[in-house]
């Protein structure tokens, strides 16, 4: 990237937006305050830096079992795959592999007794943090060892007791009353609406999902979001999660950030049905995008992106085949119908 290359494999996703002239998570990420190391001020070469933002995996314990999710983060798959084995066929394969979090967390643990003090930002994602005791654990270390500048910032499927949200909100309210931390965001995932986030997220159930977002609603000195990931599977259903966030919105400020399925699996990404299919659903879901901060402008224009490079990509019939194999053996595991959830997609069986 210093000498104006893209690096192979790894960075396609952002290029082809770019290259349409979209919004790419690299244009967008690189306007994100205190995001690089001061150490890149003098030397944009250095890789030995004290990181001002950092985003961290604590364990693979997580109730639901998404479609575009792995063993390696959700222990719910995990145990899907022990009881079914390994399946493969063409370009789909369900396997368990060896996770690296018990040896990585003690390094964790020894920086983060002085790294904290110097972040500016910290991501909890998951698995689901609100369900592992190393969430906790960091939550002690914070209060050991606060960083009253740092913004804490936790992602959460919301598949918790209302008793255990309750737990966890007052300890924060205790955080920020101490100035452990700067402030607190809940950013809350959810992809869409309907029967068809039921089948994505697989374990959410949405009456209580909601219950516990206008729970968090009335807690207005959390910082609220929602976070979506935008799949072949979830675009359909997207407006319905809009109107929601525009009820949402009427009531106090939350935020909303989305990406697609990146970096997989392929089969699940929306650009495989090609020759500009959502192109309808497209217009619905940015109609309903509110252009009246400076923040939705820029949440608009990035969804602009994605959505045309979706319907500007061409039909990849290996993918959607592999789509379709994918959904039957998961249908075969859980005793679901996919059929009945995406009658639209049932026309590409014997494609």
């Amino acid at each position: 990237m210093l000498k104006g290359e893209w690096p192979k494999n790894s960075c396609d996703y952002c290029k082809k937006i770019e290259d349409i002239g979209g919004v790419s998570d690299r244009i967008r990420m690189s306007a994100i305050p205190n995001l690089s190391p001061i150490e890149l001020e003098t030397n944009a070469q250095a890789t030995r830096i004290e990181p001002t933002i950092v985003e961290v995996y604590l364990s693979n314990a997580c109730p639901l079992s998404c479609l575009y999710c792995s063993a390696d983060l959700s222990s719910s798959i995990e145990a899907e795959n022990r009881k079914h084995g390994t399946f493969a066929k063409l370009g789909v394969n369900l396997k368990n592999s060896k996770n690296n979090f018990k040896d990585l967390l003690p390094f964790f643990w020894q920086w983060f007794e002085t790294g904290f003090q110097k972040l500016k930002r910290l991501h909890v994602l998951g698995g689901e943090p609100f369900y592992q005791k190393e969430f906790e654990k960091m939550l002690d270390m914070i209060e050991k060892y606060p960083n009253p500048e740092c913004e804490l910032n936790i992602v959460t499927n919301l598949m918790l007791s209302p008793e255990r949200l309750k737990y966890f909100v007052d300890r924060f309210y205790q955080m920020l009353k101490k100035r452990c931390v700067k402030r607190i965001d809940i950013t809350c995932s959810i992809d869409c609406w309907g029967a068809e986030q039921e089948y994505v997220r697989y374990g959410i159930n949405l009456k209580q999902w909601e219950k516990n977002f206008n729970y968090l609603m009335n807690k207005r000195w959390l910082v609220l979001n929602i976070n979506q990931t935008i799949s072949i599977l979830t675009i359909k259903t997207m407006p319905a999660l809009l109107e929601k966030l525009k009820s949402w919105r009427q009531k106090r400020p939350v935020g909303h950030f989305f990406s697609g399925v990146d970096p997989g699996p392929d089969y699940l990404k929306a650009e495989i049905i090609g020759e500009k299919f959502f192109e309808n659903d497209a217009k619905k879901i940015l109609d309903l995008m509110p252009s009246d901060t400076k923040q939705n402008i820029a949440a608009k224009e990035y969804m602009e992106g994605i959505l045309n490079h979706i319907n500007t990509s061409k039909k990849n019939k290996e993918q959607i085949a592999n789509l379709i194999i994918y959904l039957d053996e998961k249908d075969r595991r859980r005793g679901t119908n996919w059929e009945h959830i995406f009658p639209w997609l049932t026309r590409f069986r014997n494609f």
